[in-house]
């Protein structure tokens, strides 16, 4: 792999704006891998990398066997950023390097650091980059939550919403709301439905018209 593309690579799964950030990920990565590596399997290692990668795996110094912790802690020193930020940045650069590498020298490395073999797998042929970590996540809508299906986090669209706005006991709920004063199907007004009307000529309850002019 070229370097420049091995730079590409790096930039793009890690989520770097510029080239400059993925090469100092790059160096301070490779620097740390070194660290790790005795200097015959530091050699393997560098034979099989681009040239400025290989420089800083090869001048670099056996510091003894420290876990894949203290590799992210110090990546994450030495760029000056939060552990978070150096695990991700090592886990981007240790991939890269795992494609790089000829299958062989892959394998070897491997087998010598096998706590962290699985940093140097490549990715599938086809799969996705990983999202990194720090990268703004999509605010989650649900599963088929458009403006389009009017679906804002739910299941029911605004076309089978039946919002209730009336109070419980208001004739706003009711199918029928004037059903009790509508002509075509009520007796009448309340004085009508108690016989008070001016047919009968009633305007009292016992005392009629005709009976009060005599």
């Amino acid at each position: 792999m070229e370097y420049d593309r091995f730079v590409e690579e790096v930039q793009r799964r890690a989520g770097f704006e510029g080239r400059d950030e993925a090469e100092r990920a790059i160096a301070v990565t490779a620097r740390t891998l070194g660290e790790r590596l005795l200097v015959e399997e530091a050699a393997a290692v560098a034979g099989g990398l681009p040239g400025p990668v290989a420089a800083v795996v090869r001048g670099a110094t056996y510091q003894g066997d420290f876990d894949r912790d203290e590799l992210y802690d110090r990546i994450a020193r030495r760029e000056g950023a939060p552990r978070g930020f150096g695990m991700e940045h090592a886990q981007a650069v240790c991939q890269v390097i795992g494609e790089a590498l000829p299958e062989a020298e892959r394998v070897r490395l491997q087998r010598h650091l096998p706590d962290w073999a699985d940093l140097f797998a490549p990715r599938s042929a086809g799969a996705p980059p990983p999202r990194p970590a720090h990268a703004a996540s999509p605010p989650e809508t649900g599963q088929g939550s458009t403006l389009a299906t009017g679906r804002p986090g739910s299941r029911h669209p605004l076309s089978e919403a039946r919002p209730e706005t009336a109070h419980a006991q208001s004739v706003a709920r009711s199918d029928d709301p004037h059903a009790d004063t509508k002509l075509s199907s009520s007796p009448g007004l309340t004085q009508e439905r108690l016989r008070e009307t001016l047919a009968d000529g009633r305007p009292g309850p016992e005392h009629p018209v005709s009976e009060t002019q005599r």
